[in-house]
């Protein structure tokens, strides 16, 4: 059941490899007319390092992971379940909304720069994250728990609980939630690169900058995929580990951004892409980052957590100065999370 449950995820990658290639398309279509900016760059080698990212993370945890199974029955097909009608619903409101939309074909978007209310807003949308915290210390024994109840009260093709270590309930808990979200958030993406007078969610584009305007995916499918890939890959073994990178990603990288709009004084342009950022910024960033790492690692690593917390917040730190074409919401995690493991695996932590 686990190839089945992992096998919509397959294709969503192959989905978003066609819009890696429908962007490739629209840069040469745009070369003789201009040549590439930073932004254009960024808005190619975006979906293609989320798409890169998602393969990678499923043929490990499919092919080479030790950990099984990835989601136990039936949770598994509870999700496949959900997913079938949740693409049975948004494709009546896609039909719904094609017949009332009258604009432009294409999606299309003027303002160059978000305003502090919009960049508010977006960064607002990333602490939805911290609710993995939750799932992983409360919500998930209770939802697993839960389940169990129900399955020894109606037993499901002669399954009667969850055959998982209870130490595991978090993890399958939060694994079961960020799947699903995924799901539903890339095939929303999805109509709007391809079908974008069907997309519904078309006010949501005051949020979007616009590099993730047309054939790119939007930030919260980086985020997404950073978080999912960190859970799936580091999730069993190092969920304090997971819990802080999350949080630094979700939380540290906010900081910075509105820290360095409302009070940054002394810019700086980072090294590979030539952003625009502030030194207050980055300090915010810093500061948040370690702070996050103590609250999260200190229970289980002791005193050595004031070393991963260096190590996170230096990571960030990095991330933010180089500012490379890939968007940091699918980095952070990422990189963060590795640094840490790295570690933790160096000094034989616990």
């Amino acid at each position: 059941m686990n190839i089945i449950y992992i096998l919509p995820l397959f294709v969503i990658g192959g989905v978003f490899l066609l819009i890696v290639n429908k962007k490739r398309k629209e840069r040469q279509s745009q070369g003789a007319k201009r040549p590439a900016s930073a932004e254009d760059i960024e808005s190619l080698a975006n979906p293609a390092a989320i798409t890169a990212i998602l393969f990678i993370t499923l043929i490990y945890v499919t092919f080479f992971s030790g950990f099984t199974p990835i989601m136990p029955t039936p949770l598994d097909l509870i999700t496949i379940v959900w997913y079938a009608l949740f693409i049975i619903v948004f494709y009546f409101i896609c039909r719904k909304e094609k017949r009332r939309y009258t604009g432009p074909r294409q999606e299309l978007k003027i303002e160059k720069n978000l305003s502090l209310k919009y960049e508010l807003i977006r960064k607002l949308t990333h602490l939805v994250i911290g609710m993995i915290i939750v799932c992983y210390t409360i919500i998930g024994p209770i939802f697993m728990n839960f389940m169990n109840f129900m399955l020894d009260a109606v037993p499901f093709f002669g399954i009667s609980s969850l055959n998982v270590d209870p130490i595991y309930y978090g993890h399958y808990t939060v694994v079961f939630l960020v799947v699903i979200s995924f799901l539903g958030l890339s095939t929303s993406e999805i109509v709007r690169v391809f079908f974008y007078p069907a997309y519904p969610l078309k006010a949501v584009k005051a949020i979007y900058r616009q590099k993730e305007i047309g054939a790119a995916l939007g930030s919260h499918i980086s985020l997404t995929v950073g978080v999912m890939a960190v859970i799936l890959v580091y999730g069993p073994h190092y969920p304090d580990i997971v819990v802080a990178s999350v949080s630094i990603s979700a939380i540290a990288d906010a900081a910075a951004n509105l820290v360095g709009k409302k009070f940054g004084k002394h810019e700086y342009r980072t090294a590979i892409s030539k952003k625009r950022k502030t030194f207050e910024g980055m300090l915010s960033a810093t500061i948040v980052s370690f702070l996050l790492s103590l609250l999260f690692l200190i229970y289980r690593f002791g005193t050595y957590s004031f070393l991963l917390g260096f190590v996170a917040a230096g990571v960030m730190v990095l991330i933010d100065w180089l500012s490379p074409q890939v968007s940091d919401n699918l980095l952070n995690p990422l990189l963060t999370s590795t640094a840490m493991v790295i570690v933790a695996k160096i000094l034989l932590l616990p």
